[in-house]
């Protein structure tokens, strides 16, 4: 028997077989034995942990893979082959059939989603993210990665490690986040059969308090000097572009002119808290702070121009009230007399004077200089005294004005001749008359002009000076007795000179 049995053997004592894991159901191995006889011999199989995943051709021997192979699932399978010669078993032989891998299985990550946030003031160099990926594949699981989008500037690396790492400076203010594509790939050769998988990496920058509040607001305005107490007279605005308390902003003044101005300290409202006055001051400087909430706080300072507008709330101002002179009455037409000068503290339209007067007369005043001049002869005969009103008027909206009152005397000139009135004077004398009182007569000139022009000085121009003289005051004097017999009728000129 032993000599048959060794006569029947197989020609390997073990058969080993080696399938690749992809290999598609076809013929993968064949077992021969080495006798040949008349009698029909068969094959079968035994033992089999492979779940007739390999079917044996009893005549042939082969073996026939009856389904796809997995070596991440078995790697190698054992059978035991009987050759038999009708129902007697004659020989057995071992059969080993061995998986072999292929890069059929993609690198794989624990998480195909991660977000992960990193503080903006994290140090270059930083490793913020260990990524977990494995591939089932022996020979090809070896794995790189690399960062394939949403990091153009390449702020991000990864080590051979795995650890996602920081390679530049984060600025949440510049870039608030990252959505990157990170992509692992196995190393099978040649590359073409490499196969790859990716994760999505969300990387948020949280803000540090690394900016001050900057204002955006205007840094000037102008309000009337009117305004209303309590008036909101600005808003000043200022933008932190940090989030969060690290981003909100308040308020407060640090130059507020005693008191004069006050803020909201969230919204920035600046109020009008003691009345204004252009004329003592039209700009003021206000100086505002803004800052964060952040820890550390951050600052920033304003100075913030107020310009005050003007109102008509003064009346023009004389530097004299009264004014008195005089003026000869052979004045010629145009002569300037003075100046009214008036100053309004008011400015623009509100400070601009003009100058009017009233009653109108022989006297005009300049609407714009306030200069009085003559325009019209005078006669003090006819007029000896003016008085008038000059009205100065500013040019506002509401004009305010004020007065000066004006006296003007015209002094005397001496244009008038001295005049008899009548120009014929009858003395009737009785002749013989002896009476000192009969013989006297008392003559009078008239002279319009006033002082010394108006003073008279009489003297006997015509007549018989034997007879008759006149004294300087114009007392006529018949020095002796008449008698008619001789001369009944005397005629006597007399002139009246002025001084």
């Amino acid at each position: 028997y032993n000599r048959w049995r060794t006569q029947m053997d197989f020609h390997k004592t073990v058969y080993s077989f080696q399938v690749k894991e992809d290999t598609v159901p076809t013929v993968v191995g064949k077992v021969e034995s080495q006798f040949e006889s008349l009698r029909p011999l068969t094959l079968s199989v035994q033992e089999d942990d492979g779940d007739n995943l390999f079917l044996l051709n009893p005549i042939s021997g082969e073996f026939l893979l009856s389904r796809s192979l997995d070596f991440e699932t078995q790697r190698f399978y054992i059978l035991t082959v009987e050759l038999q010669q009708g129902d007697s078993q004659v020989s057995s032989v071992r059969v080993y059939f061995n998986v072999l891998d292929v890069n059929d299985n993609p690198p794989v990550f624990s998480q195909e989603s991660l977000t992960v946030s990193l503080l903006e003031d994290s140090a270059t160099g930083t490793c913020f993210l260990s990524l977990n990926v494995t591939d089932k594949d022996e020979e090809n699981g070896e794995v790189k990665l690399r960062l394939v989008s949403g990091d153009e500037e390449s702020t991000f690396y990864v080590q051979s490690t795995g650890n996602l790492c920081l390679s530049k400076d984060l600025d949440r203010e510049r870039q608030p986040f990252y959505n990157l594509t990170v992509m692992a790939n196995d190393c099978a050769q040649p590359v073409p059969l490499q196969l790859t998988t990716t994760a999505n990496i969300f990387v948020i920058v949280e803000d540090v308090n690394d900016n001050p509040p900057l204002f955006v607001s205007a840094r000037s305005v102008s309000i009337p000097e009117d305004t209303v107490l309590q008036s909101v007279i600005m808003t000043v605005r200022a933008e932190d572009k940090d989030v969060g308390l690290n981003g909100e902003v308040w308020y407060h003044l640090s130059k507020t002119h005693n008191g004069a101005f006050s803020i909201n300290n969230t919204n920035g409202n600046v109020y009008l808290e003691q009345m204004l006055d252009r004329e003592l001051e039209d700009t003021l400087i206000i100086t505002i702070t803004a800052t964060d909430k952040g820890s550390p706080q951050m600052t920033s300072t304003m100075n913030f121009t107020l310009y005050i507008e003007d109102i008509n709330d003064n009346d023009p101002q004389l530097l004299e009230s009264n004014y008195s002179l005089s003026v000869r009455e052979d004045i010629s037409r145009g002569t300037s007399l003075f100046r009214v000068q008036a100053h309004d503290q008011d400015i623009g339209h509100n400070g601009q004077i003009r100058y009017m007067l009233t009653p109108a007369g022989p006297f005009v005043v300049d609407a714009v200089r306030g200069v009085v001049s003559v325009m019209a002869p005078l006669d003090r005969e006819k007029a000896s005294n003016y008085s008038f009103i000059i009205k100065v008027v500013d040019q506002g909206t509401v004009p305010r004005s004020t007065t000066a009152s004006v006296r003007i005397t015209v002094l005397d000139i001496n244009d008038f001749a001295p005049h008899f009135v009548p120009q014929t004077i009858i003395i009737h004398v009785k002749e013989n008359e002896e009476e000192l009182s009969q013989l006297t007569k008392q003559v009078a000139a008239v002279d319009e002009d006033l002082g010394m022009n108006s003073q008279l000085t009489y003297f006997l121009e015509k007549g018989d000076r034997g007879l008759f003289s006149i004294s300087s005051d114009g007392v006529f004097h018949i020095l002796h007795s008449l008698d008619r017999e001789k001369q009944s009728l005397y005629i006597v000129t007399i002139t009246a000179v002025d001084s």
